[in-house]
Order: structure tokens, then sequence, then C-alpha cells
């Protein structure tokens, strides 16, 4: 018998095993190569094996009421402005979360920095006691912060509205954050 005779007996059997056990052969190759290499992989040094990071919030340097303009101590001064009550149309954010009362401000910002405002350093967020509340903006002329930077020497006024699961009289927090700087405003939901 020759080699080419002992290599085609091993062909026949290997030609015996149907389409099925190949795939089913191939699978457990795969699924036992993947096991072993992230068994033995330490992976790389540089990077963390837990990328989650942890965002600390800033303190607010100052509580403050609604109507209280404050001066932020960095040329910006910011006052915001008794919550409105208001009827939400069904073009607005959120109008889905269907929130028992809504309530919209006026945030007048003013920069006398020596340096424009980027408007994606402000932002702001709501809560009324353990109460969800969440933006309502896109109608009504309440379309939120404004995208152009504030020049130096330039005021800028806008709408801001939220929708709380909350009824009137109940406590309404905002936090107002302004290039780094944060802003507690304490009041009431109208």
């Amino acid at each position: 018998m020759s080699a080419c005779g002992f290599g085609e007996g091993r062909i026949s059997t290997m030609k015996k095993l149907s389409r099925k056990q190949w795939i089913l052969i191939a699978v457990v190759v795969l699924i036992g190569g993947a096991i072993l290499r992230s068994a033995t992989h330490k992976g790389d040094p540089a990077i963390p094996a837990d990328r989650t990071q942890l965002v600390e919030e800033a303190a607010p340097i100052s509580t403050i009421a609604f109507d209280t303009p404050l001066d932020l101590g960095n040329g910006v001064f910011v006052t915001v402005a008794a919550p409105a009550r208001f009827t939400p149309t069904q073009f607005m954010s959120n109008i889905d979360q269907k929130p028992k009362t809504a309530n919209s401000f006026s945030v007048i910002i003013k920069n006398t920095s020596k340096a424009p405002l980027d408007f994606s350093t402000v932002s702001l967020r709501a809560v009324s006691g353990e109460n969800v509340c969440f933006d309502m903006l896109g109608d009504l002329d309440i379309n939120g912060a404004p995208i152009a930077p504030l020049a130096v020497g330039a005021e800028a006024t806008y709408k801001y509205g939220v929708g709380c699961q909350a009824a009137p009289g109940d406590p309404l927090t905002l936090t107002v954050g302004v290039a780094g700087t944060t802003v507690k405003v304490e009041g009431k939901i109208a």
C-alpha cells in the first residue's frame, strides 16, 4: 500500500461526515478557540479593564431663589425668572411623558468676561422633590439656550420649559451650569 492509498482511506473516512457534522465541528473549534484566547489573553496594559468613568458633578457655588441675579464670579451673571404654568403642545419634546404640570421660565445670562461664552457649556436640570422632571422644548417660543456664542458685553434671554410629575406648589429645584460653575435655584412649581 502506498502513501497515496493510505491518504485515500483517510479522505474517504472524512467524506463520510455529513455537512451538518462539519458545521458542528467548525462551530466547536471556533468557540473553543475564542474561549482559549480570552482565557490566555491579558490585553493591552495601557487600557484599563473597566472603562467606566465617574463624572462628579460640581457642587453649586450658591443656592438662590427665582428672580435673583447672581454674579458667578467669572464675569458671567445669571438670573432665572419665576416659573409660569403653560399648556404644552403636541409639537414639544417629551409630550409623550404626559406631565402633571408644565412650567416655563426665562433665563438671562450676561457676559462681562473677556471671552465669548460658549452656550454648549450651559446646562439646566430640574427636579421636584422625588418627582421626575424633564425638558419640554420646541414650541411656544420655548426653545432653550441659543447656539451662537454670547459676545463679550452682551446679554441673552431665552425661555426654557420643564414638565414634572408633580403638582402646583410642590418644590422645584433647577441646577444651572454655566462654564463649569453650578448654581441651584429653588422655588415652587407654578
